[in-house]
């Protein structure tokens, strides 16, 4: 079987507690034809000291911010230097299972190039290592979790595990990247690859992913969130893209339950932004 090149961009930031294991998780996968990509944004305990020891006499292409730029800037800083045919967004705190690759390469190869993005199942980890639950795509959904056109369900539901993802490289550079005013990127990125590419699945867990005081989820619904902020840009962007009713109403979905926390958290002009948006989507008229 053809194994088309996969670069594999490993982004850091502060975790010098977990970048061995990261990184070993690479070095052991199941499949012959890989690009790393380290990319650390300017941390500032030993994460690059780790770094720099554990990739001696390894293939790896690194990248080391001089200043702290956040997860989509560094992201598509290292892109430019990606040779794969797919891309994976790789947190230095999460772990690859050893056929993650090889089951997302696969399952790409049923399909034809129209799909753009895969996902899988989790294990969610804690900070030692210890097994917290595990991340079923399936419990989501009442029937079969969708493929092809997902683009009304990840803007009502939250179902897809970022770190299980695995892109076609033509679209990320189609839609230059990530976001990079926004100060997170899965669910923008959702949104405006999933107009534009299907996107496929398997049920198989393919990722660890870790949970911990510094993990960007735990952060999202504090005071003054910047992340409720690009939320808000992004269902704007929804908005813009939505085609149908029916997307209109998945739409009508996220924004009362980002309101909702939004209200919870006291970021007031969120809610006040969420409100004005949710009344702009409810009186558009489409036929």
């Amino acid at each position: 079987m053809k194994s088309p090149l996969v670069t594999i961009i490993c982004i850091c930031y502060n975790q010098a507690q977990y970048v061995a294991e990261a990184l070993h998780s690479v070095w052991n996968l199941k499949y012959p034809n890989i690009q790393l990509i380290i990319a650390d944004d300017a941390s500032t305990d030993r994460s690059q000291e780790k770094i720099h020891q554990l990739v001696v006499d390894k293939e790896v292409e690194l990248v080391f911010n001089t200043n702290n730029s956040g997860h989509c800037k560094t992201f598509n800083k290292a892109l430019q230097l990606a040779k794969g045919e797919f891309v994976i967004d790789f947190a230095a705190d999460d772990v690859l299972m050893p056929n993650s690759i090889t089951v997302g390469v696969n399952r790409f190869s049923v399909f034809d190039n129209t799909y753009g993005v895969f996902f899988a199942d989790a294990e969610l980890i804690g900070s030692e290592g210890a097994h917290i639950e595990n991340h079923i795509t399936a419990r989501f959904f009442n029937s079969e979790v969708p493929e092809g056109d997902v683009y009304k369900h990840v803007l009502g539901t939250y179902f897809i595990n970022p770190p299980t993802m695995i892109f076609r490289k033509t679209l990320l550079d189609k839609l230059g990247g990530y976001n990079q005013d926004l100060s997170y990127e899965d669910f923008d990125f959702w949104v405006r690859s999933s107009r534009i590419a299907n996107y496929c699945y398997s049920p198989v867990i393919t990722v660890k992913k870790r949970i911990h005081s510094e993990s960007v989820s735990i952060k999202q619904y504090h005071y003054n969130s910047k992340m409720l902020a690009s939320t808000w840009v992004v269902c704007k962007t929804a908005f813009k893209l939505n085609k149908t009713k029916q997307e209109d109403r998945a739409l009508l979905k996220r924004i009362a339950y980002e309101t909702k926390m939004a209200m919870g958290s006291f970021n007031l002009l969120i809610v006040a932004k969420m409100t004005v948006l949710f009344v702009k989507v409810l009186l558009k008229n489409r036929s």
